[in-house]
This record gives C-alpha cells, structure tokens and sequence, in this order.
C-alpha cells in the first residue's frame, strides 16, 4: 500500500528537529515521520482525554452524512482526490 502525505507550513525549528531525531534514530525524515505518527494514531488516548464532552447533534448528522455518501466507494484518499476535483 502507498500513501502520499504532504505536510505544508511546517515550522523550519521543528523540521530541524526531526531531522536530528531522524539521524540519532539511523532513520530517514520520512521513516522518522511514519513511526511518529504510527506510535500518535496506535497509542492508547491518555485516560483524561477519553471522557472528552459527547458530539454534538449536529457533529453526529455531518459525519453520518458523509459516512453515507462514502459509504462501499474506495479508500479515504480516493475520498479526498475527488473532493479536490482531481479525479
């Protein structure tokens, strides 16, 4: 599987700083990326931030709605291509 991800606006001091965590590690800037936000989406939420404030009404309709439209139609980046008008 390949995924492009392009990260914009990124701060030049936090660019240099995953460049050096990258080279203590023996890893590329992007291997160091991947394994940053692999550990960020695969790591349990610290307990404090699980009984964050129910969705909203409202929140729950949107994402029901897209859900819906989306639903059996590919992957999210296939989702994302053709809402940019790139299909």
């Amino acid at each position: 599987m390949s995924t492009t991800l392009t990260i914009r606006n990124l701060e030049e001091t936090v660019k240099q700083k995953l460049r050096m965590q990258a080279a203590s590690h023996g890893r590329s800037m992007e291997a160091e990326a991947r394994e940053i936000l692999t550990l960020a989406v695969t790591r349990p939420a610290p307990a404090s931030s699980q009984a964050a404030a129910p969705i909203s009404e409202a929140a729950r309709n949107a994402v029901e709605s897209v859900r819906g439209l989306w639903q059996g139609r590919g992957s999210t980046d296939e989702m994302m291509r053709e809402l940019r008008g790139e299909d």
